[in-house]
Parts: C-alpha cells; structure tokens; sequence
C-alpha cells in the first residue's frame, strides 16, 4: 500500500517454490536456537517460540505445498519431526496453516514522496540465513539515521534531499544480499553436480573451520564494508 501510495512500482520474479507455514508443538526444547535445513527443494525453517513450540517455513514445490496443507496435524507433525531428524523430539502442528508462492522482488526507488521503504516493502527474497530479517534490521538502523541527522541539523525529515540519503546509504547492501541470497537459493534447486559439491564443500568448511564459521556468522548481520565503515 505505502509502495502504491509514493507510486512506486515493484520489479517482480516469480519463482517455482512455494512456502508454507505452521506451528508446532515438540516435546523436546529448541534452547531458543533457530534451525535451517537445505534441500533440493529450498529451506525449512524452524524458528523457536515460547515454550515447546516452534513456527516452521517449510519451502518445497507447490504440489508438495498443497500435500502438506491437506495433512492433519499428526501427519503434518510426523513430516515435520523427520525433517528435523527429531532433534525436537515428537511434533504435532497446530493451527492453521498458510501457503505463499515465492517470489524475488525488488521497488524501482526505495524512497520518494516522504515515504521510505523498509523491510519486506523494500525487498523480498526466500527465506534464507534470517537475511531478510537482518536487512530488515540494517533498514531501520540507517533510516534512523539520516532522519535523526536531519532533525539535528533543524531540516525537513521527509524533504527529497533526506529521502535520496537513505536510499543511497541502503542500495548497495540491499543489492548485494538479494545477490547473495539467490545465488544460495539457486544453488539448493540446481542438480548441476558441480554446483552441488561447491555447496557441500562449503557448508563442510563452515562446520569444521571455527574462524569461517565466525566470519559467515559477522557477514550475515552486516556486511564487511558496513562495519569497517
């Protein structure tokens, strides 16, 4: 609505892969850990809630995403705990559960008007490290910003001039992610045996090296270039 009102229209790729998402209850604690699983069909997502509970996004294809709408909670459950190898213990889903067809999508501007776009108005890609949340984040930090800037210097926080600051200072992390993000998400769909083991031997690397583990972990928060700034 905000992106329609500033007449800021939105580039958009449709992709094959459908997201679907539930709660579910586990009889085993998640420690407030969140937990990605790659498959050749895209990543399921658990994302600890208070309790033994969990809310899952689960990417798949849309005849699968259909499937796994029409279970019941104890099926739905069942598939849950196997993906998850049941380090949650025994699942059971519960409530309702939504269905969205992925895309990757992109504004023209990310300000004008005296609206500026942030999060999920300013980009929106699959769900992947917790990145769109971090870019999320990194939005609002450097919004607040300039707008606190121009407020000290007794200037219009919503003129064209403040509007152009924050896009500039958001255009190359936003470009750079959603780079980032489809290369990875491409990456689980190919079954280009190449790309496969290039992917294998990275995620080996990040498991068994401590320092790439740690430097992975800074750049998904904030890019290098962010923080030596």
């Amino acid at each position: 609505m905000a992106r329609r009102s500033a007449g800021i229209e939105l580039r958009t790729h449709a992709l094959d892969q459908t997201a679907v998402t539930f709660n579910t209850a586990h009889t085993r604690p998640h420690d407030n850990i969140s937990t990605e699983f790659h498959t050749p069909h895209g990543p399921r997502v658990f994302v600890p809630l208070p309790g033994l509970r969990s809310s899952i996004v689960w990417v798949t294809t849309p005849d699968e995403a259909a499937t796994l709408r029409s279970l019941s909670d104890d099926e739905l459950g069942l598939r849950a705990e196997r993906q998850a190898h049941s380090i949650l213990g025994k699942m059971r889903a519960e409530g309702e559960r939504h269905v969205f067809p992925l895309t990757m999508q992109s504004p023209t501007a990310l300000a004008t008007r005296r609206i500026a776009l942030l999060g999920e108005a300013a980009h929106v890609f699959p769900p992947i490290g917790a990145q769109g949340l971090n870019l999320g984040l990194r939005d609002a930090a450097d919004f607040v910003q300039v707008v606190t800037a121009a407020h000290q210097a007794g200037t219009d926080p919503g003129s064209d001039d403040v509007m152009s600051q924050y896009s500039r200072s958001r255009r190359a992390d936003i470009a750079s992610r959603t780079a980032v993000i489809d290369v990875a998400n491409r990456s689980l769909l190919s079954d280009f045996l190449p790309v496969q083991m290039m992917r294998a031997a990275g995620l080996h690397l990040l498991n068994i090296a401590d320092p790439i583990r740690r430097f992975a972990m800074r750049e998904g928060l904030a890019p290098w270039w962010r923080r030596s700034a």
